[in-house]
């Protein structure tokens, strides 16, 4: 597991702005997991920080472990003690006068809960620390994620308030991939498959095959991975039934993508499904995914995924066969989910491949799109797995086969779904992508109609 900062580059650079340009307010979010305060700790370290990471308890737990670590500033004094929260703002500002101050409240949504007026004594704070430009860099973090939002909506305490908003969303499969040392692309892909990219994921499962992993660290009852999606769905902000929650995350792995379907499968009137599907969009864990034509996406045809590749996994292949693992019968269903694991990874490499599209390829040989997505006919008979759309037409289409070989039938699927989409998909720049490779035939058409070809190898080149 690599100790040092992967990726985050331009949440790094907004939170090293707002030390050095001090007052600020920081308003860090971003779900369980995800690696928030190891970003925090990472970015923001030194003598003149105070960080304190809050739980479920009273204010005066609270304000009295803030003031055991904020006794930091103050080597060799007396014990520290706040009375409220009014007097461990105004010593942070009083510190401030010495030396510029940065002071991180983590998970601020359990601290809230034991105060519910700290938004708003945070404000009078913070507009006199702006006035007066005292040197605080006060940064608010929290996994509570609608109501981390709510923090800064219209008519909060804090709104318009916040010098920074990073949001903090999982790495992509090739920022994943260093958690290992392995530079195996089909393996790398599998594995990102499995675990997506939750950095905590990746630490959990360590640089270990992922076969192994699956044995020892997700199939194991007692390890993390094993209750994680749970235990967070459990503790989810909103969520009063984890029972229909459950049900609704194995219904779309399992394949129930609409709303209807969804409802159907769960055994629930559709009229009640609609505000758990909202909630489990604003927890991160699903997200509508609608067809991208010309004009943008079509919500009218909107679809529900799992946005989270650990999660579509674990309600695949963990949570229907908790009977069995529970009871030890572990090489059994890993048998069983190894063998089958090929079919589920085309999500995954259709996912890697958007990636890949829009943000490594070489933009002279992919041409540049505004929106990536996919789109596909209402009746489902024609698909294309990469969509891109710039200036009211389509700019790229591609098609991704999990296959070690891709022959000519690929290519002439694709030209009959261009041919589908209209005039304003004539001009498209077409994309073969294969896990191994391409047919002769495949190569020596592709050359000649100017089609690009890549494989899983090349989406890490």
């Amino acid at each position: 597991m690599p100790r040092e900062l992967i990726d985050r580059i331009g949440e790094a650079a907004l939170l090293r702005q707002a030390r050095d340009e001090a007052p600020s307010l920081v308003v860090l979010t971003g779900r369980r997991r995800i690696g928030k305060s190891f970003l925090l700790a990472s970015v923001l370290n030194g003598e003149r920080v105070v960080s304190y990471q809050a739980d479920e308890q009273d204010e005066r737990g609270h304000l009295d472990l803030l003031a055991a670590e904020a006794a930091r500033l103050l080597p060799g004094a007396p014990p520290l003690h706040f009375d409220d929260w009014n007097a461990a703002l105004s010593f942070f500002a009083t510190q401030a006068q010495t030396a510029p101050v940065v002071a991180i409240l983590d998970e601020f949504q359990y601290l809230c809960a034991a105060q519910p007026a700290l938004p708003s004594i945070v404000q009078r704070h913070w507009d006199r620390w702006q006035r007066e430009q005292v040197a605080v860099t006060l940064v608010l973090s929290g996994s509570a994620l609608s109501f981390m939002e709510g923090l800064l909506g219209h008519g909060a305490p804090l709104y318009g308030r916040a010098t920074q908003r990073p949001f903090l969303t999982p790495l992509d499969y090739r920022d994943a991939a260093a958690f290992v040392r392995s530079t195996d692309p089909e393996a790398l892909l599998r594995r990102y498959a499995v675990l997506g990219g939750t950095p905590q994921y990746q630490v959990w499962a360590g640089d270990r095959r992922i076969e192994t992993v699956l044995r020892s660290a997700v199939l194991a009852k007692g390890q993390p991975l094993y209750e994680d999606p749970l235990h967070l769905l459990r503790e989810g902000e909103g969520v009063r039934d984890p029972a229909t929650y459950f049900s609704i995350l194995r219904a779309i792995s399992g394949g129930a993508t609409q709303h209807n379907q969804i409802a159907t499968r769960i055994g629930v009137p559709s009229s009640n499904l609609g505000a758990r599907l909202a909630r489990l969009e604003e927890l991160g864990y699903v997200r509508g995914w609608a067809p991208l034509g010309p004009d943008g996406h079509e919500p009218r045809r909107t679809s529900y995924r799992i946005a989270d590749p650990y999660f579509a996994f674990f309600f695949r292949y963990v949570f229907p066969n908790r009977s069995r693992l529970e009871r030890g019968r572990v090489e059994e269903v890993a048998t069983e989910v190894l063998a089958d694991l090929d079919n589920v990874m085309g999500r995954a490499f259709e996912d890697a491949c958007r990636t890949w599209a829009g943000r490594y390829a070489d933009e002279q040989r992919i041409g540049r799109s505004d929106q990536l997505g996919s789109w596909w006919s209402r009746d489902g008979s024609v698909e294309v797995d990469v969509v891109g759309v710039r200036k009211g037409r389509y700019s790229l289409l591609g098609s991704c086969k999990w296959r070690r070989t891709v022959g000519v039938e690929v290519l002439d699927d694709l030209h009959e779904a261009q041919a589908r989409l209209g005039g304003k998909a004539m001009g498209a720049r077409l994309a073969l992508f294969a896990r191994r490779g391409f047919s002769a035939e495949l190569r020596e058409r592709a050359a000649a109609e100017n089609v690009l070809l890549a494989t899983a190898a090349d989406l890490f080149a």
